[in-house]
């Protein structure tokens, strides 16, 4: 089991409680992650959610930190109707909320209408081809150590690049199970864009995110295939950066679509 299952294996609660833990391996400075706070939530959120009813929205605020310790998730629905949840959910460090997420689940419903995402880039280096982003112990974030991704276009983090727009190769480092929690992790493991048009010694943060979710994954991709993202800035200044992103399937479908307000500090 990986390190990432483990920690959603260890979600556990009922009726709206839960507790959940975060490993010092996945912190950002000093705290957890943005993917992975996100999940743990989810994770909950699906032990109280039918089958059926699939992960087609999270909207997340990231309101303060989430070190590593125990700490606890408590969940509220809004509404469950005949065919969608509505669900909110905290992550709660001493008694404060760290990560808030409102999301909705619904069931597939019959239409003949079929509007298809976007096509997957054809004019892209292979992963092999790529450049890796390295993980350098105390000096990247400590959870890129549980990811691989290569560079297929635009600028490395904190490079001074003149585009803030980048594409790459993305995916699990250790096997883990194809979840929705797992692709939550997965789409926000890149740095953020802005962050690269900066210099050292800089840092960058989200404010908030919201991830959709336009198709199911299709029988026999994992998350330790590649999966390509395509990450731009609409618009960027004062320190703050609008970024939208596509996430493409190892079979080439389209699987989430990415919106993010995210801040860059210059040192």
């Amino acid at each position: 089991m990986s390190a990432f299952d483990q920690l959603m294996a260890a979600v556990r609660g009922s009726d709206g409680l839960y507790t959940a833990n975060v490993d010092e391996s996945w912190l950002q400075g000093r705290t957890a992650f943005g993917g992975l706070s996100s999940a743990l939530i989810a994770q909950a959120m699906r032990s109280e959610i039918e089958p059926a009813r699939r992960l087609r929205s999270l909207a997340v605020s990231f309101v303060g930190p989430a070190p590593a310790g125990n700490h606890q998730v408590a969940l509220r629905h809004l509404r469950d109707g005949g065919s969608v949840t509505h669900i909110q959910g905290e992550l709660r460090c001493e008694g404060e909320v760290a990560t808030a997420i409102n999301a909705t689940y619904g069931k597939d419903r019959q239409s003949a209408v079929v509007v298809e995402g976007p096509a997957m880039p054809t004019s892209i280096p292979a992963p092999q081809d790529c450049m890796l982003l390295p993980f350098i112990d105390g000096l990247t974030p400590a959870f890129t150590q549980h990811f691989d991704m290569a560079l297929a276009s635009g600028h490395l983090p904190l490079s001074g690049g003149d585009s803030a727009d980048f594409s790459l190769w993305l995916r699990f480092r250790d096997t883990t199970a194809l979840s929705e929690s797992a692709l939550i992790a997965l789409a926000d493991a890149p740095p953020m864009p802005g962050l690269n048009m900066i210099k050292p010694p800089g840092v960058g943060s989200s404010l908030s995110w919201y991830l959709e979710f336009p198709n199911a994954v299709n029988a026999g991709d994992t998350t330790n295939n590649w999966w390509f993202m395509d990450y731009r800035s609409q618009a960027g200044s004062n320190g703050y950066f609008c970024n939208y992103a596509t996430i493409w399937s190892p079979s080439g479908v389209p699987i989430m679509f990415s919106r993010q307000v995210a801040t860059v500090f210059e040192k």
